[in-house]
């Protein structure tokens, strides 16, 4: 290796492309002050700011405080008194939605709740930094925290009731703030007669999500409801509708194209936890432009929008065109509308969509850009909407392929509430079970390297709840059925990596709390003192060895060739099972 760092570092072509490049989705050589794709074709050339060396803590801090100065001398201008005392008697003026709405909203708290107030002086702007340090990193959909601050300013920004359900989000994570007032208040605005806007569908969205988490699930589809309504009224799911009522601002236009694909992916996700084929959205034409990258999405430099054709024909380009994590992550969960129609068709689950199955998975692999094969990103911040993305893919993958496998389903998992393991009818196999059980350790093995990279665990989306409730009781399976010695040990250290990520889930959403004590419960029944039946439901051909192995970070989502359960000899070609559509190639 050269030694000369000046040698290398030109070579960092992704932290240094100019906007122009990053526009045109094209590689860029990162030459300053003029990169020489730019000069060769006689364009303009600038560089996006680095955040690293920018804006850092206090610098962030100083832009906070000059927005609240500016904020506050609004609101002498407009002698309003936005007092906190119990004995406010601006009561009647609360629903102005004129004013700046974290006072108000402190405000209408102060009044709803005088016997158990507020303790503490609570800056709204803490809520806000809350819920984008925890909630938004997975679910990127409302406007970045800098364009949000800046709309906040005009008194028209008509973002009152979204404000309300940011702040309840938020205070779910501090430890200090009381949510449940902040909760009335959302859900007392939401309740009233909303303005059909796509700020509307954002503030339901999001409160249905945090509803559902929160156990409140009766409540949280109505909420679902309501915004899928607005969203098709409006026409949400159109091809213009983010320019004609983007306001003339990209960032705008960018947030709406978002809110419409979380929309769709929150939908699916709510059929699937309650096993339905069918949801609101499945079969509604989707022409919505693509979302861009995070990062752009945040420095406001928003590309040209990139439409799905253009997805669809992404292994035809000349050069690897990088899309969005969003895209990546609404890519796999197509999957799953079309797993509801195959099996609606045919009334069984059999080996014609197993394969049809695998062998999207596998295109999905193969296609994915090398910065988006691993959610780990190598600044060491997760990108959370692709780690969503590959925990989908596991649980996709084990439960087309657990029915047909060896393992099995226990009464008590069977019995659980907050989650369900899906048993769809079944056709008689044709395959041998040793594959389909091998292709589901293989999923649960992924799924544990995904729950080990180094992170603040409750960064990640809460739609991973059930995606590992439902894994866990898997791998308590393979511990019950497969596994015995040391194998069984290493197993069960995985059982306890799942139940510990829903118990640190769980200490913000009460619905991860309850899963965790019913995948304990599951353990509980089947692993003390389980009796290992390993003719049962067996191929008589497989064995059991002890495997030697470890956590392994980082992610490499398209290996097939570590596993933790490498010691589990199985009756067929490993490598042919993890990727039928090649016989004599695996994935890179």
């Amino acid at each position: 290796m050269d030694e000369n760092p000046s040698s290398t570092r030109p070579i960092d072509r992704v932290a240094l492309a100019c906007i122009q490049c990053r526009a045109r989705h094209v590689k860029c050589d990162a030459t300053q002050p003029v990169c020489n794709r730019c000069r060769r074709d006689g364009k303009e050339c600038t560089y996006l700011k680095s955040r690293r060396g920018g804006l850092d803590k206090a610098a962030l801090a100083r832009r906070r405080l000059a927005l609240q100065q500016a904020e506050r001398a609004q609101q002498a201008d407009d002698s309003v008194d936005y007092s906190l005392s119990a004995g406010n008697s601006q009561d009647g003026e609360r629903e102005d939605h004129t004013t700046v709405p974290e006072f108000r909203v402190l405000n209408i708290v102060g009044s709803m709740c005088a016997a158990s107030s507020l303790t503490h002086n609570i800056n709204p702007d803490r809520l806000l930094d809350l819920y984008y340090d925890n909630f938004h990193p997975s679910t990127p959909v409302v406007l970045p925290l800098y364009y949000l601050s800046q709309r906040r300013l005009s008194n028209s920004h008509c973002m009152e009731n979204l404000l309300s359900v940011l702040h309840w989000i938020g205070s779910i994570y501090s430890p200090s703030v009381p949510s449940e007032p902040y909760y009335e208040v959302a859900n007392e605005q939401l309740n009233k007669i909303l303005p059909k806007t796509a700020f509307s569908v954002q503030a339901l969205l999001l409160f249905a999500i945090a509803q559902h988490h929160y156990n409140l699930r009766p409540e949280s589809r109505n909420m679902l409801d309501l915004a899928i309504g607005i969203a098709l009224e409006i026409g949400m799911n159109t091809k213009d509708f983010a320019k004609q009522h983007g306001e003339g601002n990209p960032v705008l236009e960018e947030s709406w194209r978002r809110t419409y694909y979380f929309l769709h992916l929150c939908d699916q996700h709510f059929a699937v936890i309650v096993s339905s084929p069918f949801y609101a959205l499945r079969d509604i034409s989707n022409e919505v432009d693509l979302p861009c990258d995070d990062e752009v999405y945040e420095s406001g430099q928003i590309p040209p929008s990139m439409t799905w054709k253009d997805y669809e024909e992404r292994e035809l380009a000349e050069e690897e065109i990088v899309f969005s994590s969003i895209v990546y992550l609404f890519d796999i969960a197509t999957i799953v509308p079309f797993i509801m129609k195959q099996f609606l068709q045919t009334g069984t689950f059999g080996d014609g969509i197993i394969s049809s199955v695998d062998a999207k998975l596998a295109i999905w692999r193969s296609l994915l850009p090398i910065s988006k094969k691993d959610p780990m990103r190598p600044t060491g911040k997760v990108d959370e909407v692709m780690f969503l993305a590959h925990m989908i893919a596991t649980i996709i993958t084990m439960n087309t392929h657990r029915p047909f496998s060896s393992l099995t389903y226990s009464i008590e998992e069977l019995s659980t509430k907050s989650f369900s393991s899906p048993v769809p009818f079944v056709e008689p196999l044709k395959q041998g079970r040793g594959a389909h059980t091998a292709r589901a350790l293989k999923a649960a093995d992924l799924q544990t390297k995904l729950l080990a990279i180094p992170c603040n665990m409750e960064h990640h989306h809460v739609f991973t709840l059930c995606i590992v409730a439902s894994m866990a009781t898997a791998q308590v399976s393979a511990c019950n059925i497969l596994l015995e010695g040391h194998a069984l040990s290493l197993a069960r250290d995985r059982v306890r990596l799942s139940i510990g990520y829903l118990n640190a889930m769980g200490a913000f959403w009460p619905l991860g709390k309850k899963m965790a004590r019913e995948v304990k419960n599951v353990a509980r029944g089947t692993l003390s003192g389980a009796q290992k039946e390993h003719a049962i439901n067996m191929d008589p051909d497989a064995e059991i060895e002890i495997p030697q192995d470890n956590l392994i970070w980082p992610v490499d989502t398209s290996s097939a060739h570590v596993d933790i359960y490498s010691g589990i000899v199985l009756p067929m070609d490993w490598g042919a099972s993890l990727n039928p559509s090649s016989s004599s190639s695996t994935l890179s």
